[in-house]
């Protein structure tokens, strides 16, 4: 797996950079870095690219490599990244990168571009084939979500690969992982297969049905529910599964997660104006909770017998 944490000048960003480094750790993934600003660089005087900048002259760079030397600090702090004294910095058309060393040796992606975000994590993505993006973004209050800025709406809409936004769960918390047997809800297997290693806290299966249930989908949600089950106490982890009904799907997620969690849930593939305007349960769960969301974006819908014996843990 390849990640990529994408950071800003906020406080909240150290605990998406913690996140990021604990799941890379665990699953030996390569892990990059990013920060996007608006506008331009040509707007700034340029910083000397090519030779060796001492850490200590940083009050003098851009702000944008600024946030990145602070995420390398704290990546150095617990030992992931070896201690940061000096960077040599690459410029490109849409930003500059720099690498630094992980402690194991391997070189880790610095990058600063401009422009809009979604966009840019984009590019990067398209560039270097990330799997999963991660990023703090605060709950949102009631207009939250047709504000400008509502990121992890935009990211829901837009970004090309799974995001994790951090909240209040971290990666020793439950996951609490929405699985009714819908298309939207077996997307997620797959991905929770590779990120499965990194897993150490419970995992809660969730299904959520309306109190008068069509008999096919709850057939549908148990079928799933069994399987999943199976699987992942064929893989050793410690499973709880909640059959919860009402008559806001979303509200009884909300309660069934609490604070202290990672939401998992798949993209729908509904129609696109619909997606937008209407939205989705994910999008109706995502703004309004304080416990940390996992969106998985899987291009195809898994075959519906993914979880036989031949879907192993590793």
């Amino acid at each position: 797996m390849k990640i990529l944490v994408a950071v800003d000048r906020k406080p909240t960003s150290a605990a998406a950079i913690q996140a990021a480094a604990q799941i890379a750790e665990r699953l030996n993934a390569e892990l990059a870095v990013i920060t996007v600003r608006h506008g331009t660089h040509a707007t700034e005087t340029p910083p000397p690219v090519g030779v060796d900048i001492p850490t200590q002259d940083r009050s003098s760079l851009p702000d944008g490599i600024r946030i990145l030397l602070q995420a390398a600090d704290t990546l150095a702090a617990p030992g992931y990244l070896n201690p940061v004294t000096r960077i040599r910095l690459r410029d490109l058309p849409y930003g500059h990168v720099f690498f630094l060393h992980k402690a194991s040796g391997e070189r880790m992606l610095f990058s600063e571009r401009f422009g809009n975000l979604v966009d840019e994590l984009n590019h990067e993505i398209a560039e270097n084939q990330f799997d999963l993006v991660i990023i703090a973004a605060p709950r949102r209050g009631p207009l939250g979500r047709f504000a400008p800025m509502n990121i992890p709406r935009k990211l829901a809409l837009d970004l090309h690969c799974s995001f994790l936004v951090v909240r209040g769960g971290m990666p020793d918390d439950r996951y609490v992982v929405c699985a009714d047997g819908s298309p939207s809800s077996r997307r997620i297997f797959p991905f929770l297969k590779r990120l499965l290693p990194s897993i150490r806290g419970r995992i809660d299966l969730v299904c959520v049905q309306k109190p008068t249930p069509d008999a096919k989908a709850v057939a549908q949600a148990e079928h799933c529910l069994d399987l999943a089950s199976a699987w992942l106490a064929r893989c050793g982890k410690d499973i709880h599964v909640r059959r919860l009904q009402g008559a806001k799907r979303f509200k009884t997620i909300l309660e069934a997660a609490g604070s202290d969690a990672i939401i998992v849930m798949g993209e729908s593939h509904m129609h696109d104006v619909r997606r937008r305007t209407l939205g989705t349960l994910p999008m109706q769960v995502l703004p309004r909770t304080e416990a940390s969301f996992l969106m998985v974006k899987q291009p195809t819908e898994p075959d519906p017998e993914m979880f036989e014996d031949s879907f192993s843990c590793e």
